[in-house]
């Protein structure tokens, strides 16, 4: 079987996986590709486009721009600029968090150029009615409660991506439904993908494969590593005022309002590594039974009413991948082979336009730091890289998204 694609094998570029990272690359490919008349084209493939049967498919949407990592700072910067211009994309409702060390944090997000202002135990309250339990709500000496970012805010991972993807289709991009098992090197100029469509040659393909990475290149098994993660629905209720996303960093919980329904996930347990034999076509995981308990104690931050709201709710084990420094990989791997892996929604955009920068040969200037922060071979070399990504797990505060 032959797929019937535009363009020969040298003009074509082959994006591999549809989550929101492929799929902001592919339009902004595409635009780029458009405005200056190219002949080239981009072919999109996934097992399921539109369904999104990746990460990007469950995410819940915290976009948290402040990192202590600044290379995470500025993609999320990037990333929320670029988000702000989709429709439905994003909410900046802004984030909040309560616990300690606020102070440092909201210095450090100021000098990053980011609103941020320290909260008074009622501030707290009054942004997020029925999040936080007044109980439990601790002012400090200074009277500092909470921290508040006004530019953060919660993303539809699945609007943007369709978003992207019709954006794409539309200045000529070939989105295909197809399984891809595996990429070769056929010759000096091009490699060939075996696809349940056939064969596809290319000259360029990147690799936005997220969970599934080390399954079509093995040498990514350490450094692209997929665990489980918990996260619930609450039973659907009356529409209700936005408000901000709640982070409780030192419980590892965080919580939002969804619209008609409440969510809450918690990083508050031992990394559970999914190796690449137990990931099957979509990411979400086996349930692990511990989660009831991880869940339970998060739901233990909220006032009495929203922690019963989640009985009876929807909750499960969506898997995403973590690497052995937090940051993703981002960048060229071999001539004509590129990569955007571990990049999860709060840096998918600022990724992806730096990852075309790369493709297209047009680095921008001031960028060579990024790029060698996320330079895909950077731990080349190095020993126990899957143990320091699972150690990565639990830091989420620290990453952010």
């Amino acid at each position: 079987m032959t797929v019937d694609l535009p363009v020969s094998p040298q003009d074509r570029i082959v994006i591999v996986g549809s989550g929101i990272a492929g799929s902001c690359l592919a339009s902004i490919l595409c635009a780029r590709l458009s405005a200056a008349g190219s002949s080239r084209r981009i072919i999109l493939i996934d097992r399921d486009v539109h369904g999104l049967p990746g990460s990007t498919g469950h995410a819940p949407g915290f976009v948290g721009q402040y990192n202590e990592l600044p290379v995470l700072t500025e993609l999320a910067k990037r990333s929320v600029k670029h988000y702000l211009g989709i429709e439905g994309g994003f909410d900046q409702v802004g984030g909040l968090e309560v616990g300690t060390g606020l102070q440092a944090r909201c210095e450090g997000a100021k000098k990053a150029g980011l609103q941020a202002r320290l909260l008074r135990k009622q501030e707290v309250l009054d942004l997020a009615p029925g999040f936080v339990r007044s109980d439990s709500l601790e002012e400090k000496e200074d009277g500092t409660a909470g921290l508040f970012f006004a530019s953060d805010g919660t993303a539809n991972a699945k609007a943007i991506s369709h978003n992207q993807q019709a954006s794409a289709a539309a200045k000529g991009a070939k989105l295909l439904d197809a399984d891809v098992t595996s990429i070769t090197r056929t010759a000096t100029t091009t490699y060939c993908l075996e696809t349940s469509l056939g064969p596809i040659e290319t000259a360029i393909v990147v690799m936005c494969t997220g969970i599934w990475t080390s399954q079509l290149l093995p040498s990514f098994s350490s450094t692209v590593v997929s665990v489980a993660h918990p996260y619930s629905y609450s039973i659907e209720h009356a529409s209700q005022a936005k408000t901000p996303f709640i982070r409780w960093p030192a419980h590892h919980v965080y919580a939002r309002d969804h619209g008609s329904s409440d969510g809450l996930g918690s990083y508050n347990h031992a990394p559970v590594h999914v190796t690449p034999d137990q990931i099957g076509a979509t990411a979400y995981g086996q349930w692990e039974p511990s989660f009831d308990q991880v869940l339970a104690d998060g739901y233990g931050l909220l006032p009495d009413v929203k922690a019963r709201s989640f009985e009876g709710g929807h909750k499960f084990n969506g898997l995403f991948s973590v690497t052995p420094d937090g940051l993703p990989l981002v960048g060229r791997l071999d001539e004509g082979l590129y990569v955007g892996v571990g990049v999860w929604v709060t840096h998918a955009a600022g990724s992806a336009g730096l990852l075309a920068d790369m493709v297209l040969g047009a680095e921008a200037d001031g960028d060579e730091a990024l790029k060698k922060a996320l330079d895909p071979r950077r731990f080349d070399g190095q020993g126990k890289l899957a143990e320091k990504a699972l150690g990565k797990y639990n830091d989420i505060y620290n990453k952010d998204g």
